[in-house]
């Protein structure tokens, strides 16, 4: 603390300016509060545009090997709960994990090292998706993911993503894509990855629905009943991610079921 020694005819004075910097401390204060909560709402609002399950990326149609299961007498609505927290418990974790690590490397600022650990990523996840089908729908979904993000902002690592993974041959899957872009937008890396499963929740219900008489309502409860699953699931790709080196996805049934998709008599989706 100053000590200030005051002359009475400055009094007034001093005592003005002392209480109009206080009252301009507490209005910047406010200024940099607002501001922040503009941010936060502005982060949410493209969150939500991203995750929304009608982003025209072509996710509709995908079954990701659930047409199959369907068809062959596999899965049932009865087993719809069961079946989609164990799904999203070993390929929601691995998807979950790759969507972080995308999520990181937006905050590279060597070009090179960048393009490095994208096609790595990426070349990585592809590996693992060991369908054909399932592999392909989602590097089609992370080009098309990609190429929806560029028209609304025009970050050099979009570019610079988009433009390895044409050059080297390399996919570009959705989900290390989608954590891509939840970085360069800064939204926060778990609510990024939260909005993630969610949306591929809602959308391997909303193909469901079309293969089986799942209703309106039966399916938004399972989506509610499934909300305490992503939490978990989400916090084990945390872990998941911080080892990335000795990552492995084992969803033999769905796996086969994407093989076995383009011999069916009839298709409704692509994979």
């Amino acid at each position: 603390m100053v000590a200030l020694k005051y002359r009475p005819k400055d009094f007034v004075e001093d005592a003005c300016f002392i209480f109009f910097t206080i009252g301009s401390l507490d209005i910047v204060h406010h200024l940099d509060y607002n501001s922040n909560m503009h941010t936060d709402d502005l982060a949410l609002l493209r969150l939500m545009q991203l995750a929304d399950s009608a982003l025209p990326v072509g996710a509709a149609a995908h079954s990701f090997g659930l047409e199959t299961l369907v068809a062959e007498e596999y899965l049932e609505v009865t087993q719809l709960g069961p079946f989609l927290r164990e799904y999203l418990e070993e390929a929601g974790v691995v998807e979950g994990a790759f969507c972080r690590l995308g999520y990181r490397l937006a905050s590279h600022t060597d070009r090179a090292l960048f393009t490095a650990e994208w096609l790595a990523l990426n070349e990585q996840l592809s590996a693992i998706k060991t369908a054909r089908e399932s592999r392909a729908a989602s590097a089609a979904l992370g080009r098309r993911f990609l190429q929806l993000l560029l028209g609304l902002e025009d970050p050099p690592l979009i570019q610079i993503a988009m433009q390895s993974a044409r050059s080297s041959g390399k996919d570009t899957h959705y989900s290390i894509a989608f954590g891509l872009a939840g970085g360069i937008v800064k939204i926060d890396e778990t609510a990024m990855t939260l909005a993630y499963l969610q949306q591929s929740l809602i959308g391997l219900v909303s193909a469901c629905q079309r293969l089986l008489p799942l209703g309106q309502s039966q399916a938004s409860q399972l989506i509610w009943q499934l909300k305490p699953t992503l939490l978990t699931v989400a916090d084990r790709s945390k872990e998941v991610a911080a080892n990335s080196d000795v990552m492995s996805l084992c969803t033999p049934l769905v796996e086969v079921g994407s093989m076995r998709h383009p011999y069916l008599a009839t298709r409704l989706f692509i994979s």
